[in-house]
């Protein structure tokens, strides 16, 4: 089948692009033809069809006024987009498009070029930007759902993005512009959601229960791994790897583990804000880990922790880290209860104190069979289940 797969980053910057590089390796294995559509970045791994990318905009702190300007107006019309996506198109021919994240560095617009071929789409959902301006649901420190139901100004009355009245406000109108054309509700034949937690925020929001899938998140899982139960030797250890930013809970590890005695705690992962990583004696940071490194590390840590209160659409770290055979221990919110069983392969806490019991005296509380949650993970997420489903929707549509 011939795939084109869209996604605003072409490097690893969250759980989005490590799902979208491993399922572009998942179909290519299969023997597909796949083909990709981005934008250009200087992180960029390498690609034959980079040629089509969008130039770079974008809203992080290394990006100039302009290219935030530049990727403001994008997002709402964008003739580049439309002219580089009828490129793509006409050179590769698509069968399918499969879209992931495309709002502001993307733009929509595309959406509209892709549905005058009568090529069908299908959208994998990542974050809650289809409902609410605020990608995450989350907003001083609490779940946040007033702008649900079309409520869009809500946003800019609470400063939900960001927290400021001037991003808000943008993201506000951003919202309304394209319910009011339609690019999603008109454009995607097929939703894609990684767990039973983000469908009922979707339907919630009015996207037809029969336009949404529950197809979970896979593992790509290495050949030579095995299902040996994992030995943990020297050092013991927490880890913590993803994006540390705000919002994803950092502090809250760090005033656990700042004192006392006890396990160590290991931070991995980037930052654009060096003042979220914490380090004490407890606390070790390893900065940015490659996939083989990393892990490593999970596999010798007594367990993998998140202390992000985020309603994750489905948690890529409790994930990976069950699939090593390691106990997940994080906050019950979101899709983690969907993968983690209180006890069984993690725990979940209601509250700081909680997690802090956790930690305190997980050695006491470790009685896991490791081989087991390793085993049962690899079994209910196995790549070729993943696979064998996404294909029959693509088939569907065809």
């Amino acid at each position: 089948m011939k795939i084109l797969e869209i996604n605003k980053y072409f490097y690893i910057k969250g759980g989005a692009e490590k799902h979208f590089f491993d399922l572009l390796d998942l179909l290519a294995g299969a023997g597909n033809e796949v083909a990709v559509f981005s934008m250009e970045h200087e992180k960029n791994f390498p690609s034959k069809w980079s040629n089509f990318f969008l130039s770079k905009v974008g809203f992080d702190e290394g990006c100039n006024i302009w290219l935030k300007i530049k990727g403001g107006f994008r997002d709402l019309y964008s003739f580049e987009a439309k002219r580089k996506i009828n490129k793509i198109l006409d050179e590769f021919k698509p069968e399918i498009v499969h879209i992931h994240n495309i709002y502001h560095q993307l733009s929509p617009m595309i959406l509209f070029e892709i549905k005058k071929r009568n090529i069908p789409i299908v959208m994998t959902v990542h974050d809650y930007k289809l409902v609410n301006p605020n990608y995450n649901l989350f907003h001083q420190g609490k779940f946040y759902d007033r702008c649900l139901n079309g409520k869009y100004y809500q946003c800019f009355l609470d400063k939900c993005f960001k927290d400021s009245y001037f991003k808000s406000f943008l993201a506000m109108l951003e919202m309304y512009w394209h319910d009011f054309l339609g690019s999603y509700r008109k454009n995607i034949d097929e939703f894609i959601v990684p767990s039973e937690f983000a469908k009922n925020i979707l339907i919630e929001r009015g996207i037809p229960k029969r336009k949404i899938k529950v197809i979970p998140h896979f593992i790509a899982q290495n050949k030579e791994d095995s299902l040996e139960k994992n030995e943990n030797q020297g050092e013991k250890y927490a880890l913590f790897f993803g994006r540390i930013a705000k919002g994803k809970g950092v502090e809250d590890l760090a005033d656990i583990f700042k004192d006392g005695e006890g396990l160590k705690l290991y931070l991995a992962g980037n930052t654009e804000d060096k003042s979220l990583v914490y380090e004490s004696e407890r606390i070790k940071y390893l900065g940015f880990l490659g996939k083989d490194l990393l892990k490593g590390y999970i596999k010798k840590a007594q367990f993998v922790i998140s202390p992000s209160k985020l309603p994750e659409t489905f948690g890529l770290v409790a994930l990976e880290s069950i699939c090593e055979g390691v106990p997940f221990v994080g906050y019950n919110s979101g899709a983690y209860r969907e993968i983690i069983s209180h006890g069984v392969n993690g725990y979940l806490a209601k509250n700081r104190e909680e997690l802090r019991k956790v930690v305190d005296n997980f050695e006491q509380l470790n009685n896991f069979d490791k081989g087991k949650i390793k085993k049962e993970a690899l079994a209910k997420y196995a790549a070729e289940d993943y696979y064998n489903k996404l294909m029959q929707v693509f088939k569907n549509l065809i």
